[in-house]
């Protein structure tokens, strides 16, 4: 009688798996899924300062944003107090709204001044700070297996 031996062959099968992020496109969603993952010192670090340079880029637009909406809204209250200007006709009583008028517009031409030279200085900041974050960014290179 022939006794027919049976051998197994165990085989293991290996998937390695990459992924490639755009750190000057990540969003939040994705940046909350790469900071669960378990993350060598190294790539935690890096990871840092891409997002605090990114954050710090943000907080500037959003700066210009809100000084913009005030130049905007002065805009449109300066057209309305100078079509209620044309719409006087000289008497005493209008001529003192006339003078309150003016100063109004005095005061808001001084504060869109001030305003025009932070947008003008916020902007000069973002853009050294976007080329601060693009330099950063060409800097890293990284082989990381996790």
């Amino acid at each position: 009688m022939v006794r027919e031996r049976q051998k197994n062959l165990k085989i293991e099968e290996f998937h390695p798996e990459q992924t490639e992020y755009e750190l000057d496109e990540l969003n939040d969603d994705q940046v909350k899924l790469i900071s669960e993952q378990p993350l060598t010192p190294a790539v935690r670090d890096i990871f840092r300062k891409v997002l605090d340079q990114k954050n710090q880029v943000s907080s500037i637009e959003t700066q210009v944003g809100i000084r913009q909406r005030e130049v905007d809204s002065i805009s449109k209250d300066q057209a309305r107090v100078r079509e209620n200007m044309k719409a006087l006709k000289g008497s005493s009583e209008e001529r003192a709204l006339l003078q309150r008028y003016t100063k109004q517009l005095d005061s808001q031409e001084d504060r869109l001044g001030m305003l025009n030279k932070e947008i003008s200085d916020l902007q000069d900041k973002k853009s050294k700070a976007e080329d601060q974050f693009d330099q950063m960014l060409q800097q890293i290179v990284m082989d990381e297996s996790l």
